[in-house]
């Protein structure tokens, strides 16, 4: 696990001194969405979220004006904490290691050689902050810092409900039918993951920090500052094996004669958030939402010499919610001797993490 918390140059978590994203690498701007103006029920607006949530899943959320203006000012607050825990010493941090669950910390796999990525990762469970359980450890640094915590799950969580029951609605679902997946004070895999990735090391190596994947829950909230995202440009409605991607570009077109590739996302601007939908949506849509496969490698250009952080939170089913399609006007039935999976969210979370290749974090 990278243990480094101070950026190439020597200067401390400064998102205002960045380099910006260059001009010159294959990039998407993903379509840019008010939650102030979501908020106030703006239709058209509404109506154009659906889309691109079919489509591809991703998306800018504009924060500013919203009822939850200050969750970026909270996400750089927690990524200064992040780089204090990530230089702990590793026998601190290795008594907080993965260990057959989710929280904690901990690393991944990028091939079938057992290859680790180059970044170190912290998941914090919503429900030990929030005083659910104690089951979960954590450094007393993290603690220290519960009510910045609590305050940007509780933000985190409610955005994604929102952004929830726009979909919902559109598929002619109640608009508060995802809500009760989704309570608060029932035990869930939601949680805060601090991910801090090295600068990069050599030009021509992508050095995954995070391998293609689809998200596991249901919708994700990402606050990042430099370049590093990738999206895979043949959105899919699929369920992608957690394998390590090639460079490669194999596969089914991605575009008018072009060839599916990775794509730079641009790093959002101030108090912008990332947001992208994962497997429950597509589960419980039977494909009408789209989860879109990515991954994270050191950013491009002059923003690869620097140390790179992302705080994201994971909305997730809860633990014992069955994840099979909804009925629903907008959601396409079952064909006639169609079986699915029955498969608890908690069993589901599990697998696709195995499959992932998380790991105990002991180097």
């Amino acid at each position: 696990m990278a243990t480094n918390g101070a950026h190439a140059n020597g200067t401390l978590f400064t998102p205002s001194k960045y380099p910006p994203f260059p001009k010159d690498v294959p990039s998407v701007k993903l379509e840019t969405f008010s939650l102030a103006q979501l908020e106030k029920g703006d239709r058209a607006l509404e109506d154009d979220l659906f889309e691109t949530c079919k489509e591809r899943g991703f998306f800018y959320l504009d924060l500013n004006g919203s009822q939850v203006d200050s969750m970026g000012q909270d996400c750089d607050d927690i990524a200064r904490l992040a780089e204090k825990v990530f230089k702990l010493p590793a026998e601190v941090k290795e008594q907080y290691a993965l260990n057959d669950n989710i929280f904690g910390v901990g690393s991944t796999k990028t091939d079938a050689k057992g290859t680790p990525d180059t970044a170190g990762f912290l998941n914090i469970a919503k429900d030990r902050i929030l005083d659910n359980t104690d089951r979960w450890g954590y450094p007393q640094l993290v603690l220290d810092h519960k009510p910045l915590l609590a305050r940007y799950m509780r933000n985190a969580h409610g955005t994604g409900l929102k952004v929830l029951s726009i979909l919902a609605a559109r598929l002619g679902l109640p608009a508060d039918g995802f809500d009760g997946y989704h309570r608060l004070a029932e035990e869930s895999g939601d949680h805060v993951r601090m991910t801090h990735g090295p600068p990069r090391r050599t030009a021509e190596l992508p050095e995954i920090q995070t391998p293609g994947h689809t998200d596991f829950g249901t919708i994700t909230i990402l606050f990042n500052w430099l370049g590093g995202l990738q999206v895979w440009s043949d959105p899919s409605r699929g369920y992608f094996g957690n394998v390590v991607d090639p460079e490669s570009t194999a596969g089914p077109a991605g575009g008018e004669g072009e060839a599916p590739r990775w794509l730079w996302v641009q790093p959002p601007p101030p108090n912008h958030a990332i947001v992208n939908l994962g497997d429950a949506a597509v589960k419980w849509t039977g494909g009408v939402l789209c989860s879109g496969r990515h991954r994270v490698v050191p950013a491009p250009g002059e923003q690869g010499k620097f140390d790179r952080y992302s705080i994201v939170y994971f909305v997730r089913p809860e633990d014992s919610t069955v994840l099979k399609r909804l009925e629903a006007p907008g959601i396409p039935k079952l064909e006639p001797g169609e079986r699915e999976e029955v498969i608890t969210a908690k069993e589901w979370i599990l697998q696709q993490a195995r499959g992932l290749g998380q790991q105990l974090a002991t180097n």
